[in-house]
């Protein structure tokens, strides 16, 4: 079972690529950019960290955070309570900005493209709840340390630099392919370590799969109590 509490720098796993004469030629850029891809193929939740932000809507919108990797909620904030916002699914969504008159929704709702959150209320304040990499001081990735994870992804390092070596007639085909599969053992070894929920995790599944009365509102509370054990009372 991963452990979330324990992070180490990617420069952990430049130190010991380097250990290899094959991958000497490594460069820094290489490492971090093929570290951070393997990170998000697995999309893991325990190899990212929890942060939320409050932004200032105008004009419809409100620039994304520069390092949000996927959306968990989004609020509004309005005389001091947080009021849940649902996905829109217009197809005109990202054009709000440019029309006159909005459509006629009573719901608070928002969209997401590249750069912006775009909702469907003039100006305000939003409080976004996110996922995003883990980094250092210096910005460099912070990766779990966990010993499945990364073997992983010293291993997908090492495919992805095998595999342009083998363009250039530097190594074999079949050194490449024993790189290429030692990664998809490695990979399937991390994604079921790192989704094995801890026994708590377990617990709150447990208590939503077998609720009483199913609550078909937990949004708009913020799924605050989706995991609460629920009792009857039988006198």
């Amino acid at each position: 079972m991963a452990n979330t509490g324990d992070l180490v720098s990617m420069k952990l796993i430049a130190d010991r690529l380097m250990q290899n004469p094959v991958l000497k030629d490594l460069n820094w850029e290489f490492i971090v950019d093929h570290g951070v891809e393997v990170m998000r193929i697995l999309e893991t939740p325990a190899l990212f960290v929890n942060r939320s932000e409050t932004l200032e809507v105008k004009d419809l919108r409100a620039m994304k955070p520069v390092d949000m990797m996927k959306i968990t909620g989004i609020s509004r904030v309005l005389e001091g309570e947080f009021i849940p916002l649902w996905t829109n699914d217009d197809i005109l969504a990202d054009d709000y900005p440019l029309f006159q008159d909005l459509p006629n929704n009573d719901e608070n709702t928002y969209s997401v493209n590249s750069r912006y959150i775009i909702v469907n209320f003039e100006e305000g304040k939003i409080h976004v709840s996110y996922k995003a990499i883990a980094t250092d001081e210096d910005c460099y990735p912070l990766i779990l340390n966990n010993a499945v994870l990364l073997r992983c992804i010293e291993s997908y390092i090492k495919w992805k630099w095998f595999d342009i070596l083998n363009d250039m007639d530097m190594i074999s085909d079949r050194k490449l392919n024993k790189a290429e599969t030692d990664y998809c053992f490695n990979a399937a070894q991390a994604d079921a370590n790192l989704k094995l929920p801890t026994q708590d995790e377990m617990e709150s599944l447990v208590n939503q799969i077998t609720q009483i009365l199913p609550n078909r509102s937990q949004h708009a509370q913020r799924f605050e109590f989706l995991g609460s054990k629920e009792r009857m009372r039988i006198q």
